[in-house]
């Protein structure tokens, strides 16, 4: 056996949301709500820009991506020097920590939250300290509170995954009012663009006011280029520059860069499908609550459903029966916004809390009825 790195024994394997055999996920009949992706295919004009750029695949991309760049600092209204890309926002994460924690420092989030901050800070051989939420958001005041000298990056996911709640810019400016410039703050947006203000204040407001400041986005999720993997961070250019030192070359494909050119310059279509989905997840949510569940207020493309360790894994199970897939958390169930026939079949199987069957216990046990959840790969947890 090799000699390995110590830090390796604090890294959690990640758990992907779509999990099951091959002919299971490849499943036209399977509602995929697990993973928070777009129900919708990418625009004729973005599948267009992808056919010709494949076209070119034989030759490295462009390793700058300096007109996706140069786009995206139009967009914001910052210099492009400020914009760096990453094989999605997950690998910007990855340059922040990099560049900042070292081993026997700290790096604080909110908990739950998304687990790679984690496991991102585990490599580093730094320290997550974990600051729990308050009512499904964070606490900001215990956030800052949890700031020390050997603190190095903060994690800040908003809207929250899995939680989907947003922080306010008053809460925010709070936050980084407060923590030391020298600690570098990583606001992580990857929902922004499902948030309806004034619920939600996007950090890149404070750009120009925190210079300890990195503002998360990526093509993901509103834009539907989940499998093409292109994220960005905006931050101060000194920042910036030091990102790029430790990216991966060449880290975003062609194709990956020409989609999310095509993407931008579609923005009026893919901004109607949006409204599309903030109007489903209000209308899930809605008939959710009236079925007795528990859902925070989501600015987000998915549900969290509240509920015991028991009753989420009956629910899951009835989802599964319902081939419906969703991913189980501690503390819930985390669904993300479908199609119209894919929010249906999932409201048909979750139904009323109060009418779900005993389910097997952790401790052990039986359930009353067959466990659906005995033979079924369909369950992410």
């Amino acid at each position: 056996m090799i000699r390995v790195r110590t830090a390796m024994e604090a890294v959690p394997a990640y758990v992907a949301g779509r999990q099951g055999s091959v002919a299971d996920v490849t499943n036209q009949d399977l509602a995929q709500l697990a993973s928070n992706e777009s129900p919708f295919p990418p625009l004729p004009s973005v599948r267009a820009a992808m056919a010709r750029a494949a076209a070119g695949v034989n030759r490295y991309p462009d390793i700058d991506g300096l007109l996706l760049r140069t786009r995206l600092a139009d967009m914001h209204g910052v210099h492009v020097d400020q914009v760096v890309l990453g094989c999605g926002s997950i690998e910007v994460c990855r340059q922040a920590v990099t560049i900042a924690a070292e081993p026997g420092s700290e790096v604080v989030q909110a908990w739950p939250t998304f687990p790679e901050y984690a496991t991102i800070t585990a490599l580093a051989g730094a320290r997550a300290r974990r600051v729990p939420l308050t009512g499904a958001r964070h606490d900001v005041a215990a956030m800052a509170e949890a700031v020390t000298e050997q603190t190095r990056v903060v994690f800040v996911c908003n809207p929250n995954n899995p939680t989907g709640t947003a922080l306010t810019r008053a809460e925010l400016a709070f936050l980084l009012d407060t923590i030391p410039s020298w600690c570098l703050v990583v606001v992580d947006e990857a929902y922004a663009e499902f948030a309806d203000p004034p619920e939600f204040g996007s950090a890149l407001e404070l750009l120009g006011v925190h210079e300890n400041l990195l503002v998360l986005r990526t093509f993901s999720k509103a834009y539907g280029l989940a499998g093409l993997r292109v994220g960005y961070g905006v931050t101060d250019v000194e920042v910036a520059s030091l990102l790029r030192l430790v990216r991966i070359p060449f880290g975003v494909g062609s194709i990956a860069l020409a989609a999310a050119v095509a993407s931008i310059d579609a923005g009026p279509e893919l901004a109607a499908r949006v409204a599309m989905v903030q109007a489903e997840r209000d209308r899930v949510a809605t008939q959710l609550t009236g079925l007795g569940w528990e859902i925070p207020s989501s600015q987000a493309n998915f549900l969290w459903i509240a509920a015991g360790e028991a009753q989420a894994t009956a629910a899951a199970c009835l989802c599964a029966e319902s081939k419906v897939l969703v991913r189980q958390l501690p503390g819930g169930l985390r669904v993300t916004i479908g199609t119209e026939k894919e929010n249906a079949r999932l409201l048909d199987a979750l139904g009323s809390p109060v009418d779900l069957p005993p389910t097997r216990s952790a401790a052990g046990g039986s359930a009353s009825r067959a466990d659906p959840c005995s033979s079924s790969p369909l369950i992410s947890s």
